[in-house]
């Protein structure tokens, strides 16, 4: 759970960045009957990606531990969080995403003919390929799965991703311009919450080299119950 309520905040303020980069998707099938399965298929989607994830950065955790150097994990995945976050904080185009272009424009077209089609299995499979889109977000949400090394904690935190950005999302079938004036303040809610994780993940690593104690919630639980920020 500290690794949820660590990502809460970028969950919540997920919502301006939804609006802006989904929500004109979104307007586009909110006259279809079957509108509300777009959201089964992103939860779906998301808590495999999340899943998927956690369970990577167990292999590699397991992998690095072997040779002692199972700390790396912390710093390797906390550095890519926390230059997203100073790159969007500071206008840096360094994760443009651009070098997706070519290889995602069969996905942009998958997703193009799903919308047109006012069918269940259509609607839920558009939600479902949204994961593919090319997102900051996603990105440090998935890195810090990755880092948490725990399939079960990256399936709740993907899980959540999904269900804490659709309000925005549901809000988008009946008006785009209800949020519009509040994502200009995206990046800057991003990055500082990208710099904040990137920060405690590197903390993490240096907690495991033994130079700094853990930080844990509750130390006088049992330690199977302890709440560790890092």
């Amino acid at each position: 759970m500290a690794l949820f309520f660590t990502l809460l905040p970028l969950y919540l303020l997920g919502n301006i960045h939804c609006l802006g980069m989904c929500g004109p998707l979104v307007m586009m099938i909110g006259q279809h009957r079957f509108r509300y399965f777009y959201f089964l298929g992103r939860l779906i989607s998301f808590g495999l990606a999340g899943f998927i994830a956690g369970e990577a950065g167990a292999v590699l955790h397991i992998f690095l531990k072997q040779y002692h150097i199972a700390e790396a994990t912390s710093f390797i995945f906390g550095g890519i969080i926390f230059f997203i976050g100073l790159s969007l904080l500071c206008g840096w185009q360094i994760f443009s995403f651009k070098f997706l272009s070519g290889p995602l424009n069969n996905v942009n077209k998958t997703l193009s003919s799903l919308m047109l089609k006012d069918k269940g299995w259509s609607t839920f499979l558009f939600g479902f390929f949204t994961v593919f889109l090319p997102c900051g977000q996603t990105l440090v949400v998935f890195s810090a799965c990755a880092l948490s090394g725990d399939p079960y904690v990256g399936l709740l935190n993907g899980s959540a991703l999904a269900l804490l950005t659709s309000p925005s999302l549901f809000l988008a079938m009946h008006t785009h311009t209800l949020f519009k004036k509040f994502k200009k303040y995206y990046n800057t809610a991003l990055g500082t919450c990208s710099i904040i994780i990137g920060l405690l993940a590197f903390a993490r690593g240096f907690a495991e080299l033994g130079l700094i104690p853990h930080l844990i919630i509750n130390p006088e639980a049992p330690s199977y119950y302890h709440i560790v920020i890092y």
